[in-house]
């Protein structure tokens, strides 16, 4: 404002100072509502629980595997005998290769993948969505594999359990509702191709495989066996045996020298 002094006109200067100004409130409700986004992914987990899920079946069947190779017998913590009489019949073998070193095999697979696929730097090129798509196919593979070994449990071992064919079918049917999860069901109609081809595979194999195999004698019939051989290796003048529930049956020994 222009004042007259002396004679000349000059300006009044007054001193301001600034203070702040209230905060609005609907600013204050912006800032309140803000959450800062994550910096992973949703599937990282997914991801994680795979390798976790891969190194557990990865040592049970490398366990398994080498129980098989050296001929051993394996610790059943529930079923007493049974796991033997299961993992040492014919119907461990898939064309010639020993079925825990496929599970082995497989549960390395996805170890691999899901490792890949969660960020760590591994030296395998491969990009995110085909290796998400060929982790879908091997697990989708692994569980109908299961389903079919579950399958053969119960009908062809009747009384019997086995705590690793178990265990590898709970883990591998978990692996494959992680993948499917992580997919949707939007996703997996258009990547839906290659895991029912791969699935139709492995169950084609597995039935030719199997399919021609005469019924496993448990343990129980094994012992029956031998004991009605030891009867007539030491003068039985019968070749008749009970069998359970007082039956008669007979049997065929193969002795290496004729009993005296």
């Amino acid at each position: 404002m222009p004042l007259k002094t002396n004679g000349r006109c000059g300006l009044a200067m007054f001193p301001f100072k600034c203070l702040p100004g209230p905060i609005n409130d609907v600013d204050k409700s912006e800032d309140a509502n803000h959450v800062p986004e994550s910096t992973s992914g949703p599937d990282i987990s997914s991801y994680g629980w795979c390798a976790a899920l891969g190194v557990v079946g990865f040592v049970e069947t490398a366990y398994l595997t080498y129980l098989k190779l050296t001929n051993s017998d394996a610790f059943c913590p529930v079923g007493g005998g049974s796991c033997g009489d299961v993992l040492n019949s014919d119907y461990g073998v898939v064309l010639g290769v020993p079925l825990p070193l496929i599970g082995m095999t497989a549960y390395g697979f996805v170890l691999l993948l899901g490792l890949k696929l969660g960020g760590w730097n591994l030296p395998v090129e491969i990009k995110r969505s085909d290796g998400r798509v060929l982790l879908l196919s091997v697990t989708s593979s692994m569980a109908a594999a299961s389903a079919y070994f579950l399958y053969i449990l119960s009908t062809k071992f009747t009384g019997a359990s086995c705590s690793y064919c178990l265990a590898s079918a709970v883990l591998s049917f978990s692996l494959f509702y992680i993948i499917l999860k992580d997919f949707g069901l939007q996703e997996i109609q258009n990547v839906l191709a290659l895991p029912l081809c791969t699935v139709s595979i492995v169950l084609a194999v597995l039935s030719a495989t199997y399919s021609s195999l005469p019924p496993p004698a448990s343990r129980a019939k094994q012992v029956e066996l031998f004991s009605c051989c030891i009867l007539r290796m030491f003068g039985s003048s019968s070749g008749k045996c009970l069998g359970p529930g007082g039956s008669a049956r007979t049997w065929v020994c193969y002795l290496p020298f004729s009993p005296v």
